[in-house]
């Protein structure tokens, strides 16, 4: 059973003008910056470390987040020992969430070494049914110790730590279809502003489905799906994700290509600073939250040589998992989060915020702020594809806007859609969805239960909270 979790509203405009001056008064007034390049910083340290570990033709990554460990599965049934090496040699002494993205044996090979030398706090599995006799020991070491299972659905949300933000993105409750690979788990890793996207064999199948729900799918650092292979990483998908960086694991010379050409090639015209196992051996990323830096093992003896993640802490044995929504258009989470812990405020004291210089906040008729693009035509069929319906907003000003009470309407709808405290930052853009889904920094839902923007041809009219239009775009206009 999943532990009751509490629901999350989103919050007030005057509580989050609040946050803000607080941030602000905590000396946080880089969150309101006009930088809008990469953040990817040489030397960079933090309390986030990203490991992608060299097990040859297989995948193993471990997260470490202060005193928090998490192994994304363990390679192949050889390579098992290496693990346990490498996790040994980072001072690893528990692992608080152990994935297992899918049943095949180049992913949970290595798994009962790992739990034959860690004590785990949880499992996360796909719940994939297979009669491979790898995925049934390891199931049954699982339930030999009691190690709480969860078995993963889109949209869950897994608390490890306030300061990092764990989403399931597949696959989704009802799975699709029956292939092993294409129901892998897909996780967004974020601490901060930096997001860390894991793929595990995700097909082109599955990120097609993941990219009609809504969810964020942007990362700056992408673990590239099933090895590099040419069923995975489409080009749709690339530029949902946009990432700055791409690390592929893979064995060198293996026996099935990888990673191939035709996603070589993707990734070349998409941009990223390709990484591999094969070539690079292990691949660590370090973040603060506001940047991160990448270093390659085959480059430096320093990759291990970090501090070590207390054991003082014991392992978690309930982290709080909270469930996706089905209905409303409530979030888990505010529009942004940053690692800052805000101390209590007693009501009777006023707390002044010193003067600083930062960029302008702007609340009323922004005109920095304009529709980018549209899509009013659902693929397939509009009533059981709502967040096929989309208007994108972007903020090309060099402040952050306010979107409060800001309504969206069509040609002829009688309700607008009013947003909620949604704060813009500069150079960042948001798509409003007709559907219902899980507010985050990236997507708002409408909640509407039956398509509202005209196929044959519409018009979408933004307004601030006073009423003045902000922009207008026609369906002639969509790209």
């Amino acid at each position: 059973m999943r532990p009751p979790v509490p629901v999350r509203a989103v919050a007030s405009a005057g509580i989050l003008l609040l946050l803000i001056a607080a941030l602000l008064a905590a000396g946080c007034s880089g969150i309101l910056t006009g930088d809008t390049g990469s953040s990817l910083r040489a030397n960079t340290t933090g309390d986030l470390r990203a490991y992608f570990l060299d097990v040859g033709q297989g995948d193993s990554s471990v997260i470490l987040f202060k005193d928090k460990v998490i192994l994304i599965d363990a390679g192949e049934v050889d390579p098992g020992d290496r693990v346990v090496s490498d996790l040994r040699k980072l001072g690893v002494t528990r692992i608080d969430l152990l994935v297992a993205t899918h049943p095949h044996s180049d992913h949970i090979g290595g798994m009962q070494e790992v739990l034959a030398n860690f004590p785990v706090g949880n499992v996360l599995d796909s719940g994939m049914a297979s009669t491979s006799s790898l995925y049934e020991h390891f199931l049954k070491t699982v339930d030999e110790r009691n190690i709480p299972y969860i078995a993963a659905e889109q949209g869950e949300t897994i608390d490890l730590d306030p300061s990092l933000r764990i989403l399931v993105l597949s696959p989704p409750k009802g799975r699709i279809g029956d292939d092993i690979n294409t129901n892998s788990i897909v996780l967004r890793i974020s601490y901060g502003t930096v997001n860390l996207l894991y793929t595990g064999d995700a097909t082109t199948a599955a990120e097609d489905a993941m990219e009609k729900t809504g969810y964020p799918l942007d990362a700056q650092v992408l673990k590239v799906g099933h090895h590099g292979s040419s069923g995975s990483t489409s080009a749709a998908f690339l530029g949902r994700v946009d990432p700055e960086v791409a690390i592929i694991s893979v064995g060198a010379d293996n026996d099935y290509g990888h990673p191939h050409k035709e996603t070589l090639e993707r990734l070349k015209t998409a941009g990223p600073l390709v990484f591999r196992t094969d070539q690079d051996k292990t691949i660590l990323v370090e973040s603060d939250g506001a940047a991160y830096s990448v270093v390659m093992e085959k480059d430096t003896g320093n990759i291990w040589s970090h501090t070590a993640p207390s054991t003082a802490t014991t392992v978690t044995a309930n982290p709080t998992i909270t469930p996706p929504k089905t209905t409303g258009t409530t979030a888990p989470s505010a529009p942004f989060t940053l690692p800052v812990t805000l101390p209590a405020i007693p009501s009777n004291i006023t707390v002044p915020v010193p003067s600083l210089t930062i960029p302008s906040l702007q609340i009323g008729n922004a005109s920095s702020v304009y529709i980018s693009s549209v899509q009013f035509n659902a693929p397939g069929d509009d009533t059981k594809n709502l967040n096929g319906e989309w208007v994108r907003l972007a903020n090309r000003g060099d402040g952050a806007v306010l979107l409060t009470s800001w309504t969206l309407s069509d040609r002829n709808s009688a309700e607008p859609y009013r947003f909620p405290a949604f704060l813009l930052l500069p150079g960042n853009s948001v798509t409003v969805y007709t559907g219902s889904g899980v507010m985050n920094d990236t997507a708002l839902f409408m909640g509407k239960t039956a398509p509202i923007w005209g196929n044959s041809g519409d018009e979408a009219t933004l307004r601030d909270g006073s009423g003045n239009i902000i922009d207008r775009r026609l369906e002639a206009d969509s790209s």
